[in-house]
């Protein structure tokens, strides 16, 4: 490893000096090694930059800061990760490194996969060669359905892929494709690239198809532009041997033993099928109620949901995460103040969910009683049965008798308080806890199209689901999501390639029903019988960013409104056409759809109910007189709209999830993938536009990503780059408003507020309920967020002697085997030689909140950050991802005190600092995702 050479100073016949020459072996899949061929890399790097504006920079920066992270010996595989973990960690300065991460990243797919190419020619080859066998043989290990091989013209798919189609990709959604939806072989091995993975899901999706090669292809074009896709449970199951590929399932608990066994027995079942599930417990009587049978008294429900809770967490979905459920109880049941308190830290841990999330199923009486600070009566469910069963005007009757019965004497086991009181404290534990989240169930079901199978009890998981169900039915939805970025062309929306997909989007649901398995018989049947499905939207902010329309802005709810209203219109037709090609779904007879009834007219249906106006616009563009009289005549799905949150495959598509806003223009995301760094593309490209992308990066980084704390920048930038904290929180309540009108289920609404007032929260939810909004999902605080901040920089001109070649404070050193977590790597990698990471906290956990600034709009805007003298250890890295606890940090921070015996006495190193904005929320101390759709994807929560 060591060779002598001439001193280029010496003189001939002089003393010969030595210099010591480090060289690094590279050690190949087979065992043996070559040494590093430095061409070979840069080749490789020049490749995955081809295309991209100051290419020869760009190879130039990653192939110099890759060359400091080698040490001898190191793999093949250590040597791709390297590359890419490189190239991503200078996404902050240019999104175009994120490109650069993604290209490398596929080429490592590919090579497991598919083998070594050179060509792109080669590898276009090498997909359509190998995609007969991928599948026969993945068939024969049981892995995929034998129906595959039968029903498909393999040859004829494998010409279709388009490997090109992955240009469309960004790195973190490669990551999600391969971590959490494309499948391995028995030990482990990937056994699919990209391209692969959608004509599986595409074929999956066509098994029932008279011409299922077609339709496959066909499928496939849509989803591989990603221009939409189907949900989490769909992608991951589509065309196995398990086809479990409902999204999720809404159920409800009655009151006696046997089916509250039946119901822990179907959450294990359907938990273990990778569903969201909703389940209602207002049935069970509350706690001290007597039982007759033998002359005891009822525990209440909250000990029946912390076994669940502890069930979810026994069974994890898939071998993915653990299993997600939401409980949904009515505000009026007696045992609703310790429903209030599941989500709390402190308190008896069996009376707790630390899994299961919360919401609360209100009424329309209960929202009138808070506005006239009018009493509010808790009841138990043994002596009020069918309040749970009447809605709207029915209920506030019935309740109004019970209440004269409680006040008779009549009725013993009650409570009596404000109606505000209880308002004030669902909005207090909302506030600390996120939960319960509100629901409105009058809005639900005074809306409903599907409304003659029954009451709807709850919502789902994700609040966006409104469908009967009662003890022998569990409701289940199919989800898909329109991307409305991928439907922007040169600034304007192409409305035929949308009315395309929408339609194509709604067979291929309308397929699942049929393809689908599930293990319990109460979804099944329901699942055939109502055919729901609810097609959704994501990337509307993405849109917004790219139109130059501020999301607070009558543009953008004008835009959302016109959005919604033509995917609904042309969703529905579809569905119409296929009631005359298949037949209409089983209970369409009596529903409201048979009595040639849209989602804009319940409207007035609710409106009259309640006897309050639902206060939104009510603008119509589209003929919808010719869809009333077509959906008269047949409907093939009880439902065909809800925005599901698109947590996972918003990340997979490259746009923002759902209707949300951007939470910040530059942080961090932790996701079960990995953490990666995020860079509005669109806020970027806008700077680059304008020539001043260069001068204010680092004030953006340092004002974690909040353009309106950035000086330069031109006004109405700063209006279209509003994060979610800027933003008048009504303007998410416009939003929702002005799409729900038009859709039949719901939305999962998120709410960010800068104000912990109370008085501005109930406002604001009165809002929503005015507006005829049905469900919110999450709230967000300003208050809890405090952040991270650490400076990444590679200073190539700095040395510091005594280094070793390796990295930080040591020579190169043999790899450890700490397992990491980050961009995907989450295998067993080597640390080699860890640079030292300076960090520049700009807060800290639990530390007090940063004062809010005013906003000339009134909302208080975010923060500055406060100055921080004393340094923290850092959470994690984004040179290689890893995330270290403080001892391990400080640990590879310290000089090294073992070398290598062919390493240099007084070698040097170029200086490395990892630079990235960690952005945390904290509650009660506990550090937790900030970014909305994360929680979906955390750990420690689902």
């Amino acid at each position: 490893m060591t060779l002598t050479a001439p001193s280029p100073t010496s003189a001939p016949g002089a003393d010969d000096a030595v210099v010591p020459v480090r060289r690094v072996h590279v050690t190949k899949r087979d065992g043996t090694q070559e040494p590093y061929d430095a061409d070979r890399i840069n080749r490789a790097i020049e490749r995955a930059a081809v295309g991209l504006p100051d290419q020869i920079s760009k190879v130039t920066q990653i192939a110099s800061e890759l060359a400091i992270t080698l040490f001898d010996g190191i793999t093949t595989e250590q040597l791709d990760e390297a590359a890419v973990a490189v190239a991503v960690q200078n996404v902050k300065d240019d999104p175009d490194f994120d490109t650069i991460a993604a290209r490398l990243l596929r080429k490592v797919i590919y090579k497991r996969v598919l083998g070594g190419y050179e060509t792109d020619l080669e590898l276009a080859l090498l997909h359509q060669a190998r995609f007969p066998g991928y599948v026969r043989d993945a068939v024969e290990d049981g892995l995929l359905d034998p129906r595959l091989v039968t029903h498909f013209d393999l040859d004829a798919l494998a010409a279709a892929l388009d490997h090109h189609h992955d240009e469309r990709l960004r790195y973190i959604g490669t990551v999600t494709m391969r971590n959490r939806y494309m499948i391995n072989d028995r030990h482990g091995r990937p056994l699919e690239v990209p391209q692969y993975f959608w004509m599986r899901v595409a074929m999956g999706l066509s098994l029932n198809e008279e011409r299922p090669t077609e339709q496959a292809v066909e499928f496939y074009r849509r989803i591989a532009r990603l221009e939409y896709l189907p949900a989490g449970s769909t992608l991951v199951n589509a065309g196995t041997s398990y086809p479990q590929l409902s999204n999720c399932f809404v159920m409800q608990m009655d009151d006696d033993i046997e089916h509250i066994a039946t119901s822990v027995r179907n959450v294990m079942w359907l938990t273990k099928g990778t569903g969201g599930i909703g389940l209602s417990v207002t049935k069970l009587r509350s706690e001290g109620s007597p039982i007759r049978s033998n002359n005891t008294t009822s525990t209440g429900p909250i000990p029946f949901m912390h076994t669940i809770d502890s069930t979810l967490r026994a069974v994890s979905r898939g071998g993915k995460k653990f299993g997600a459920l939401c409980f949904y109880m009515e505000n009026w049941h007696l045992d609703f103040p310790q429903f209030l308190d599941l989500r709390q830290n402190s308190g008896d841990p069996y009376r707790r969910t630390r899994t299961a999330n919360t919401a609360v199923w209100i009424s329309d009486e209960f929202m009138k009683r808070v506005a006239a600070d009018d009493d509010w009566y808790l009841f138990d469910p043994a002596d009020t049965p069918d309040l749970v069963e009447l809605v709207g005007s029915a209920f506030s009757a019935r309740y109004a008798e019970y209440v004269a019965d409680a006040q008779a004497g009549r009725i013993r086991r009650f409570r009596r308080m404000k109606a505000r009181e209880q308002w004030t404290a669902m909005l207090i534990s909302l506030q600390t806890t996120s939960h319960p989240w509100l629901t409105w169930k009058d809005s639900i079901n005074a809306r409903a199209l599907n409304d003659n199978t029954g009451t709807i009890h709850l919502s789902n998981l994700c609040t966006e689901i409104c469908l009967p169900q009662d003890r022998d039915t569990i409701a289940v939805c199919n989800l898909a999501s329109i991307n409305l970025a991928a439907h922007l062309v040169d600034g304007e929306l192409d409305w035929d390639r949308m009315r395309a997909s929408v339609r194509l989007a709604v067979r291929q649901l309308d397929n699942l029903v049929d393809i689908t398995l599930s293990s319990v018989d109460e979804s099944e049947r329901a699942n055939r019988a109502n055919r729901a499905v609810g097609l959704g939207v994501m990337g509307f902010t993405d849109v917004t960013e790219r139109l130059g329309y501020a999301y607070e802005s009558e543009e953008a709810y004008e835009l959302i409104d016109r959005v919604v209203e033509f995917i609904s219109y042309h969703a529905i037709d579809a569905s119409a056409d296929l009631a005359r090609e298949r037949g209409p779904y089983a209970n369409f007879a009596g529903s409201g759809w048979s009595k040639g009834l849209v989602p804009i007219d319940t409207l007035d249906r609710l409106e009259a109910d309640r006897g309050v106006p639902v206060q939104v616009d009510r603008t119509v563009r589209l003929d919808w007189d010719v869809l009333r009289e077509k959906v008269a005549g047949g409907m093939r799905n009880a439902t065909l709209m809800a925005i599901a949150p698109t947590a996972s495959i918003g990340l997979v598509a490259g746009t923002t999830p759902g209707l949300d806003p951007q939470f910040s223009q530059i942080f961090s995301r932790a996701t079960s993938s990995g953490k990666f760094l995020e860079v509005n593309r669109n806020l970027v490209h806008d700077l680059q536009r304008l020539g001043i992308w260069e001068d204010v990066r680092d004030d953006l980084l340092a004002a974690q990503g909040d353009l309106s704390a950035v000086p330069g920048v031109p006004e109405h930038l700063r209006a279209v780059y509003r994060t979610s904290f800027d933003l008048s929180p009504y303007a998410f309540v416009e939003v929702a408003a002005r799409a729900q009108k038009w859709i039949d289920q719901a939305i999962s609404r998120n709410i960010y507020l800068a104000s912990r007032d109370v008085g501005e929260m109930a406002a604001l939810y009165q809002a929503a309920w005015e507006r005829g909004v049905k469900t919110t999902y999450y709230l967000h605080m300003k208050p809890r967020h405090t952040a991270e901040q650490s400076t990444v920089r590679v200073n190539k001109a700095e040395v510091r002697p005594g280094a070793g070649v390796g990295g930080a404070g040591g020579a190169a050193s043999a790899p450890t085997t700490t397992p990491r977590r980050g961009f995907g790597f989450a295998s067993a990698a080597p640390t080699t030689a860890t640079p030292v990471a300076t960090v520049r906290p700009s807060g800290v956990d639990g530390g007090p909140a940063p004062a809010l600034v005013p906003t000339t709009s009134g909302a208080p805007a975010a923060p500055s950050a406060p100055s921080v003298g004393a340094t923290a250890p850092a959470r994690g890295g984004f040179g290689f991802g890893r995330v270290a606890s403080p001892s391990a940090v400080a640990q590879e921070a310290a000089p090294s005190t073992t070398q290598p015996d062919d390493a240099p006495s007084s070698a040097v190193v170029p200086d490395v600092v990892l630079e990235v904005t960690d952005v945390t929320d904290v509650v009660d101390g506990v550090a937790c995702p900030v970014d909305p759709m994360e929680r979906l994807q955390c750990e420690s929560c689902q």
